[in-house]
């Protein structure tokens, strides 16, 4: 069975681009050279940016740090330890005296970060079709729906059906016997993912079976 989900996962909205944000639109995750990073809108940098965590290796480490992130103080620079330096001219008062028209750094935005490229080359229609799959996935609590899409529109492989068909299996719960699950393998499907299945012979004719005839013997 899967395991359950922190709230700040199941609460994660898809922005495009591999883009991802929590419901309160504090943390963004976003791909960073093949690794992901979490930008923090309420917390900033030395420089008055907004807060980069990571690198982190995958999109679940990123979304498991979520919750850590929310609970700890942003870190601490190095700079910060460092003394501050009073210039001082021949004849002038320190530089700290005198008027200061110091430039306070805008927050940048982020760059968009590129969208794979196995997304960009689908058709408009394909394109919009590949990010609600992508989200209903993402609902449904797919680890990783991008791929799942990718693998179904692109390499042509039933990744979506599977998916459904495995999600459906694990529904039947542990009481479930070999006819409930021969029964749901012979036909079957999932409205929320939109995709049907069911079992065929080599000439392609739907085998039906019925409970009566997996359970005559």
């Amino acid at each position: 069975m899967a395991a359950a989900k922190t709230p700040d996962e199941e609460s994660l909205r898809r922005l495009g681009g591999g883009r991802w944000q929590t419901r309160d639109e504090r943390f963004t995750i976003e791909p960073q050279s093949g690794t992901w990073a979490i930008v923090d809108a309420e917390q900033t940098d030395d420089l008055g940016l907004p807060l980069v965590r990571g690198p982190y290796p995958t999109l679940s480490a990123a979304k498991a740090a979520i919750a850590g992130a929310r609970a700890s103080a942003a870190p601490t620079s190095p700079l910060r330890e460092r003394p501050k330096l009073t210039l001082v001219k021949d004849d002038e008062s320190p530089a700290s005296e005198r008027p200061s028209h110091k430039r306070t750094a805008k927050p940048k935005e982020p760059d968009e970060p590129e969208e794979p490229r196995w997304f960009r080359d689908l058709e408009p229609d394909e394109r919009r079709r590949a990010s609600k799959l992508i989200d209903r996935l993402s609902a449904a609590g797919a680890g990783d729906a991008e791929n799942l899409v990718r693998r179904d529109l692109v390499g042509d492989v039933p990744a979506i059906a599977a998916y459904a068909v495995a999600r459906a299996v694990r529904a039947l719960g542990d009481d479930a016997d070999a006819a409930d699950i021969a029964e749901l393998l012979s036909e079957g499907r999932d409205s929320g993912l939109g995709v049907r299945w069911r079992l065929v012979d080599d000439d392609g004719r739907a085998i039906r079976l019925e409970r009566g005839d997996l359970e005559g013997g």
